[in-house]
């Protein structure tokens, strides 16, 4: 079968979660099926090492076929629906939510990772928010099927859409291999590369709004000052377009925490599973997230976690982690205090984060994916 991929996003040299999505599921979707798929990534910048961009063996990077498209101005509204109008596939996957909005193929499957326009318009800017809610809603009426990446996210299309239930599939995340449990020697480096030393407590994810960064900065202060612990708190992750993240760095200030709050900015893949593994913690306090990335990486890594009670959250952890209200700022500190004094709660958590995990694999994700994507190409 001749499957289209509308992939961009997977090989942008910061990835963010879609960006990882995109790139896991195409990477394993080739390693499962090598001879019976032929995939086209829609890109709009040349790559020149398919195997080694994507980590597989050249038998398996056969199967891959990039093709530029080079027209960088509207290219998901202009170029890319010219090429699909023009070169047929038996189906078209949009794994980065970026539909054109002139010319959708009747045999189109997209992902739809999350709904936060709707809840947090105020996190996005008109422009970008009207731009999310109308390449949504062409989704939902023109693709044939919709993957949502957490049943949370599908109830809430369904919720707000009103979509026929037959048509949207919740499939969950993998986890990469590449988290996992490590030895002191070689955390120890990737430690000292950022700066960091022990103890600390860890949270990675955008500088956004809903990521409730300023509301975790007060409750780790609360914390500190009033049980005197020695943890820093680590926050990684890039700033986000059209935010004013100034917020942030402002509630530092002003709660006199520049030395005790460390912001990294983007981390590379390769070096995030070190600074989890030597992390006390992992705290993510979103008020909104479409599935949560983090939590898998961090349990991977057997690091015990703590997390927002609302959302996809819950649905993520299980009972692997220890949930809290991440509107009340009182029941952050008296979580996290919980979680850093008792370690036979931590060695708990630690146990079922790892059991847990067992059940997101990137394989069984491209596996349920492919199934969707073959419905729709043989209909």
């Amino acid at each position: 079968m001749k499957i289209g991929i509308e992939a961009t996003s997977a090989v942008v040299s910061q990835k963010a979660g879609v960006g990882y999505y995109t790139y896991h599921l195409i990477r394993s979707m080739a390693q499962l099926c090598q001879t019976s798929h032929v995939y086209t990534l829609y890109l709009r910048h040349a790559i020149s090492d398919v195997p080694r961009l994507f980590d597989v063996n050249t038998s398996t990077a056969a199967c891959l076929f990039p093709k530029v498209l080079k027209f960088p101005y509207l290219w998901t509204q202009m170029r890319l629906p010219f090429e699909l109008w023009h070169h047929l596939q038996d189906v078209y996957f949009f794994p980065a939510s970026l539909i054109p909005l002139s010319y959708v193929p009747e045999k189109s499957v997209m992902t739809i990772h999350d709904v936060a326009f709707l809840f947090f318009p105020e996190c996005f800017s008109s422009s970008l928010r009207r731009w999310l809610m109308l390449a949504t809603e062409q989704g939902i009426q023109k693709a044939r099927k919709i993957i949502a990446v957490s049943e949370a996210t599908r109830q809430d299309l369904l919720a707000y859409y009103g979509i026929d239930p037959k048509k949207v599939v919740a499939i969950h995340h993998g986890v990469h291999e590449v988290f996992h449990p490590l030895e002191p020697h070689v955390i120890a480096p990737l430690q000292q590369k950022y700066r960091l030393e022990r103890p600390y407590i860890l949270c990675v994810g955008t500088l956004q709004r809903r990521k409730n960064i300023p509301r975790l900065i007060q409750a780790f202060y609360l914390l500190k000052q009033k049980y005197h612990l020695p943890h820093k708190l680590v926050l990684i992750g890039q700033k986000y377009v059209d935010l004013p993240e100034d917020e942030i760095f402002a509630t530092i200030e002003r709660l006199f925490l520049d030395e005790e709050v460390i912001w990294t900015g983007y981390v590379p893949a390769q070096d995030l599973p070190a600074l989890m593994n030597g992390a006390d913690i992992f705290v993510l306090p979103s008020l909104y997230e479409g599935f949560g990335m983090p939590l898998l990486e961090a349990m991977a890594c057997g690091t015990p976690v703590a997390c927002s009670n609302i959302s996809s959250l819950p649905e993520v952890v299980g009972d692997a982690g220890i949930l809290f209200d991440p509107y009340c700022v009182e029941n952050i500190v008296d979580t996290l205090y919980q979680l850093l004094e008792d370690q036979a709660l931590r060695s708990e958590l630690r146990a079922k984060g790892l059991s847990r995990i067992t059940s997101f694999s990137w394989n069984t994700c491209a596996r349920k994916t492919l199934e969707v994507l073959e419905f729709v190409g043989h209909a």
